[in-house]
């Protein structure tokens, strides 16, 4: 520990960045690709057609089949294409299944046709989304904690940044290239401060999301430890369940594009411009059946919207505009995490302003082993132990996660549609590649050629990344041109930006052979291992 207090905030900055930073960059590249998850969702289902059709073709279609397969159910869903969450008309209800149990069923249904249709199984971008903050092949609680308490880390390496820095903002406007470490600096500095707000949000946000999983004791006060106390809050809090009971009395109900478009009056009588993009009908055909709406929502204050109508007249029964209170609170900081509400534009700032947390991190990664690689050097014994884990580890990770990620992409095309745990696979191959570019960082560390590992892995990246729509047209009737012509700019979007990761990893690698491998193959020999720059 340092003396003075800023010298001590610097030695914390630093140490606990290292120790979290691994972690925390996995925590940024999947949560940062969370943003559009439904984008990826769509692609890596390509058998899923691109909706048409109109919302009153769309609930009719939707009552036909649940009124087919769906009468003895308690609850309808209906979740109608008009959000990016949801591209596809899904229903959703509960029906017996061959144990005798009741079961819930999810379907999604061609608009026009009614048909059922299927695709391949996958994680899609949901997988990538619930890593960042479940982890994988980890128990759930367990992840949790675990990303709560490198959430904290991460918290409080940013407020010791801003203790650090006390010319931050004059910092933003530096940046020296060629340098060495000082280059690393004012890269890693930049990074943090151009979306500093963002960065305290997003962590802070994090915390507030698991709250009654990290601070459970209020809760617990009131509703005892058990899972019944809890199940009664979290119903209470959030709103779950039927708001009333069935009388057990049948009766008809409205058809659901009626009941749709009486909703629909009721809102613009309360000036409220929202459209409805999922209704639940609990108690069907029951007299006191009820029809529950969702609205969109357009800003991080509108979670909780509801309309409830009767669903035998269309009557008003209840309107909540957004939660209240202390819900309201949070809902705001969850909405402001999770970027539901935005709309493209915005989705994109959320998506580069994550990308800087990425940059952040990673640059700050590299500082560290930059700093010490002139002491680690003359170390009379070679390179220390930690210096060379540390600068392995610092390679794999910041090349070899996004390349993990391309490979997923390239897995969901290639790995045979029919086959027995097709999406856990698609998993496997991310992780499986991700610990080999790992084992190569750290081969090449261990024999002091971390440049050569640079090079290797940010050019394979860039093969990789190619190959995502490249495998796409090849086994896919959605090929990047095809989707140009046809306007499909989901599928289109996807490829491009894979292609623009293609050529971001490229020019790394050129940047790297130019700059750093040169140097080392042209230095003397005897100078050839200070040359060397991870």
């Amino acid at each position: 520990m340092k003396s003075g207090f800023r010298q001590s905030m610097a030695w914390l900055h630093t140490w606990t960045g290292i120790l979290v930073s691994w972690l925390l960059y996995f925590i940024f590249v999947t949560g940062t690709l969370g943003y559009f998850d439904s984008e990826i969702d769509a692609w890596m289902a390509p058998e899923l057609p691109k909706n048409t059709a109109n919302i009153e073709t769309s609930l009719t279609i939707a009552q036909t089949h649940l009124q087919q397969y769906g009468q003895d159910a308690k609850e309808w869903r209906v979740y109608l294409p008009l959000v990016r969450s949801e591209p596809h008309l899904q229903v959703n209800y509960q029906q017996i299944n061959e144990q005798g149990k009741l079961s819930r069923v999810s379907k999604t249904l061609d608009s026009e046709s009614g048909e059922v249709l299927e695709h391949r199984k996958t994680g899609g971008g949901q997988a990538l989304y619930r890593m960042h903050y479940r982890l994988h092949y980890l128990p759930t609680r367990f992840a949790y904690y675990l990303v709560g308490i490198f959430t904290m880390f991460m918290l409080l390496g940013l407020v010791t940044g801003i203790v650090v820095h006390k010319k931050i903002f004059k910092e933003f406007f530096t940046f020296r290239s060629n340098k060495g470490a000082t280059s690393w600096l004012d890269g890693h500095n930049l990074m943090s401060v151009v979306s500093l707000p963002f960065h305290l949000m997003i962590t802070y946000s994090g915390l507030i999301m698991f709250m009654f999983t990290y601070v459970p004791f209020v809760m617990n006060a009131s509703y005892g430890h058990g899972e019944q106390g809890k199940k009664q809050f979290f119903d209470e809090y959030y709103q779950r369940g039927a708001p009333n009971d069935a009388a057990g009395i049948p009766a008809a109900q409205l058809p659901l594009p009626v009941l749709y478009q009486k909703a629909q009056d009721v809102l613009t009588q309360h000036n409220d411009t929202r459209q409805s993009y999922a209704m639940r009908i609990y108690h069907p055909n029951d007299l006191n059946s009820l029809a529950v709406f969702s609205l969109e929502q357009t800003s991080p204050s509108d979670d909780g919207a509801k309309l409830i109508l009767h669903a035998t007249n269309g009557a008003p029964y209840a309107y909540t505009p957004q939660f209240e209170g202390t819900r309201h609170v949070q809902s705001i900081f969850l909405e402001l995490h999770e970027g539901i509400f935005a709309s493209l534009p915005v989705r994109w700032l959320y998506f580069l302003t994550g990308l800087t947390g990425c940059a952040m991190i990673a640059s700050g990664m590299i500082l560290w082993t930059t700093k010490r690689r002139k002491k680690a050097l003359s170390n009379p014994a070679g390179l220390p132990f930690s210096f060379k884990l540390t600068e392995g580890l610092n390679i794999g990770t910041v090349v070899g996660l996004p390349a993990a990620i391309a490979v997923y992409f390239i897995a969901n095309r290639l790995l045979p549609v029919e086959m027995a745990s097709r999406a856990n696979w698609e998993m496997h191959c991310l992780f499986i590649t991700w610990l080999v570019f790992l084992l190569h960082a750290c081969k090449h560390s261990w024999q002091n050629r971390g440049a050569v590992a640079w090079y290797q892995q940010w050019l394979m990246a860039a093969v990789l990344f190619a190959l995502v729509p490249i495998t796409n047209g090849l086994t896919t009737e959605r090929g990047l041109i095809t989707s140009i012509k046809q306007n499909d700019w989901g599928f289109a979007g996807f490829d491009l930006v894979n292609l623009g990761a293609a050529v971001l990893c490229m020019c790394i690698a050129i940047l790297v052979k130019k700059h750093r491998l040169v140097n080392v193959e042209t230095a003397p020999k005897e100078k050839q291992r200070r040359e060397v720059v991870a």
